[in-house]
């Protein structure tokens, strides 16, 4: 049987505690990493931002300054109301891979 499923004696299925503490305990890791690499990336932009760099290269690492631009888009939702047809002529579809959504609730 596979080891990240439990099956209780009332034939519920269950992820397995240790598998479900491993994730927990990597979820909260990556967390913490992601912020602590956003606040380096933040102040590494703020010095080359300042010092007026556009590359910066220390042991191994090339940070690239790329300026702020502005994006047009389209308001699909609107297009949709007022102009149906317009939108129905322009529509694509495409397939979406498949995902697992997980919510790491705080204990």
């Amino acid at each position: 049987m596979n080891d990240l499923l439990v099956i209780t004696t009332d034939n519920k299925i269950l992820l397995n505690d240790d598998y479900v503490s491993d994730y927990k305990k990597l979820y909260n890791l990556n967390k913490k990493t992601e912020l602590a690499t956003k606040e380096v990336n933040q102040r590494v932009k703020d010095f080359m931002e300042e010092n007026n760099l556009e590359t910066l290269s220390a042991s191994g690492l090339v940070f690239t300054y790329r300026k702020g631009t502005v994006r047009t888009s389209l308001d699909s939702k609107r297009l949709k109301e007022e102009l149906p047809d317009i939108y129905e002529e322009f529509s694509k579809t495409s397939q979406v891979a498949s995902s697992v959504v997980v919510k790491v609730l705080d204990d």
